[in-house]
This record gives C-alpha cells, structure tokens and sequence, in this order.
C-alpha cells in the first residue's frame, strides 16, 4: 500500500513539525494553532514508535514520555478537540478544562489583529496546575527535544 503522508516521513519530520506549530504559537495564539501543536505533540508518540530509524531502546523509553503531564495534556486536549468531547470511560484523564477567551486587556501586548487581539487559552489540569497555550506548547517541545537528544535522533 502507497504511503499517505505526502512530506512526512520520519518521527525526525513530525518533531520539525512540532517546532513550526510552537513558531507559529508564539507569533500568536489561536485555537487553530494549538490545535494543531497539540495533535503534532501527541502523535509524535505513534511516529517515534513506528519510525524503523529509530533504535529499540528509545522505542522501549517512550513510555517515559508518554506518562510526562505535557504529553497527557496534549492528548487530552487532541482527543477532546477531534471527537468534540471526551468519553464518559475516557482512562488517565489528566485535564480538567481548557477555555479561549478573546478581547480587551486579553492575551500578549501587541498580539493578534488590531483591534482584535490575541486568544488566550488557559489550560487547568486536575491537579489545579494552571497553564497558558504557550507554558504547555514549551514543555511539550522541551519533553520531545530531550527525548532525541537523550536517543541521538
């Protein structure tokens, strides 16, 4: 069967992937983006687990990432996000809410479109950790950047 993922082919591609998503983030903050960062963060997992460059033993510490509170949330939020809300049964649920505001006084100085402004999503975990689009899209690179650099990918 041809392959379906057109420019990407190594967990190598979706990690360059990840950084543009944070590139884009920080230039401003919008669903969309996070969105996109989040679903990229979390299926990172699927790309490392079944790239064939990528050696045995980083496959075998993958659940180290896996079970880091970034990854989770990012998963969280991707499965939220694409099935429009989480199962009842839904296991290791590790967020509690996520919420988009949009207006005066909201989001960075100087972001997003005159008179608009920058969207701001916060980000509360079960364990009442509050974070901002930008506090989980930095952890989630920091998480993967470690992770390759750990393997030598």
């Amino acid at each position: 069967m041809p392959a379906l993922t057109y420019g990407f082919k190594s967990a190598r591609d979706m990690l360059e992937k990840l950084r543009r998503e944070h590139q884009r983030l920080q230039a401003e903050v919008t669903s969309d983006t996070l969105f996109n960062f989040v679903a990229t963060g979390y299926h990172l997992l699927e790309w490392v687990k079944k790239d064939p460059q990528v050696p045995a033993t980083a496959k075998t510490n993958l659940s180290a990432v896996r079970n880091a509170p970034c990854i989770k949330t990012c998963r969280d939020l991707t499965n939220a996000s694409k099935h429009f809300s989480l199962k009842s049964n839904y296991q290791g649920q590790v967020t509690s809410s996520a919420k988009s505001e949009r207006g005066f006084g909201v989001g960075r100085f100087g972001a997003g479109g005159y008179g608009v402004g920058e969207e701001s999503i916060s980000i509360v975990l079960k364990n009442g950790t509050t974070l901002n689009a930008l506090q989980l899209a930095g952890d989630t690179v920091n998480e993967w950047e470690a992770f390759f650099t750990h393997h030598g990918l």
